[in-house]
């Protein structure tokens, strides 16, 4: 969901230089953060406020904004001409948080503390050229650009209500002026109402259902939620159903979940429900014979490629897994969970040389250099010796590693 929003946001913006890709971080906090090479994350909790989709959007724009103005790259060339030695661990951490959004904030918040960050960002006037061009892309975009005050009035409310400064305020430093100046800004373009999608509403009620509260308050506001007046939605019942298969009350969950399907039988969000009750259930084949036909469909989407590869494995059939799991990595290498179930698959079957590279794989991707090398050094020890081509290869991958790793330790 949130790439499909994201790329939809993109396609309206000027000046987009490459590819963008959005992540979530598991964080109940209202937050977003965009980092060099259009990389945007987005805190669950941001998700979890948003009364629409054109709020939660709202943020996404001016995260986007961000990028396309290049605010990231020219404070690191100012301050680079400032202060090299200053700047060399924020560099690392942004290089870092390209490939892993959740590490690479952390380190950043930690070599540079919260006032150094919102530096990077976030100063006045880039936050007001943020907000000026991310309307603009909500509103190309089909959505209501009033969500950015509303948004923007609710997070200051909020902030005042609680007695301490959201994060997201931390980072992205919020004057009445600036409130008032995104509502003018809003009164220029044409009042539109904008009904949210159902990805929007099935998404927020993953988040809160899985992500925003514990399994057995979760089960208590959805059951609350299906009980109000207008309240028996296919978001709450969706969200019930999570929170019970998050309880292990596979039967229950089962009972809410497949009449949503039978509505519409290739939601994805309902068929990884069901999956997981499935596995739950240990019913594999029937989750195996369920996935195989919305693979014919579509073979290149990931929810479907992953569940199905993660039924295979619990079924036992390994070889049918990796098959799954080689072809997605093939367009999609940077996937982590994909890695992780490939790496699970190759151990299963004793590979084991394999599975090290694969975990190697994974620990790039998670920027952990040392742990990549080091599993590069097991594959090579399990490999036979007659596979002359093999050891070369990993040979020269784990030289690649190592270079890299220095060039960034030099940083």
């Amino acid at each position: 969901y949130i790439n499909a929003l994201g790329n939809r946001l993109v396609a309206r913006a000027n000046d987009v230089k490459f590819p963008f890709k959005f992540y979530w971080v598991n964080n109940r906090q209202i937050n977003a953060f965009a980092t060099l090479g259009g990389n945007i994350a987005s805190h669950t909790g941001t998700l979890a406020v948003a009364d629409s989709e054109s709020e939660f959007a709202s943020v996404m724009a001016h995260e986007i904004a961000h990028v396309t103005q290049r605010h990231i790259a020219r404070f690191v060339e100012a301050q680079n001409q400032r202060a090299p030695l200053t700047i060399a661990s924020l560099l690392g951490a942004i290089v870092l948080a390209t490939v892993n959004p959740e590490a690479g904030m952390a380190a950043m918040m930690a070599s540079q503390g919260a006032a150094q960050q919102s530096a990077i960002n976030f100063t006045r006037s880039n936050e007001q050229e943020a907000d000026r061009i991310g309307m603009t892309i909500l509103a190309e975009a089909g959505f209501d650009p009033n969500a950015v005050p509303q948004f923007f009035t609710k997070l200051s409310e909020q902030s005042r209500f609680v007695n301490q400064q959201l994060a997201f305020l931390q980072t992205h430093p919020l004057s009445q002026a600036r409130v008032s100046d995104t509502r003018l800004r809003a009164q220029q373009f044409p009042t539109r109402f904008v009904p949210d999608s159902m990805d929007f509403t099935l998404s927020k009620a993953r988040v809160l259902a899985r992500y925003h509260h514990d399994t057995k308050d979760a089960l208590t506001i959805f059951q609350r939620k299906l009980a109000e007046p207008g309240g028996n939605t296919r978001a709450n019942r969706y969200g019930l159903a999570v929170a019970l298969l998050d309880n292990k009350d596979y039967a229950a969950a089962r009972a809410q979940i497949e009449p949503l399907l039978e509505q519409d039988p290739h939601n994805l969000y309902y068929l990884d429900v069901l999956t997981d009750v499935m596995i739950g259930q240990q019913q594999y084949q029937q989750a195996l014979d369920l996935l195989q036909q919305e693979y014919l469909l579509r073979p290149n989407n990931q929810v479907v490629t992953l569940n199905y590869a993660n039924v295979a494995l619990k079924a036992g059939s390994h070889q049918l897994a990796i098959h799954l799991l080689r072809n997605l990595l093939y367009y999609k290498d940077d996937n982590i969970l994909a890695l992780d179930l490939l790496a699970d698959a190759y151990k299963q079957k004793e590979e084991f040389a394999r599975y090290y590279e694969t975990r190697a794989d994974l620990f790039y991707q998670l920027a952990n250099y040392p742990k990549a090398i080091d599993d590069l050094n097991e594959a090579l020890n399990h490999l036979p010796a007659e596979a002359r081509l093999e050891n070369r290869r990993l040979e020269a991958k784990k030289r690649q590693l190592q270079a890299e790793f220095d060039r960034l330790q030099r940083m």
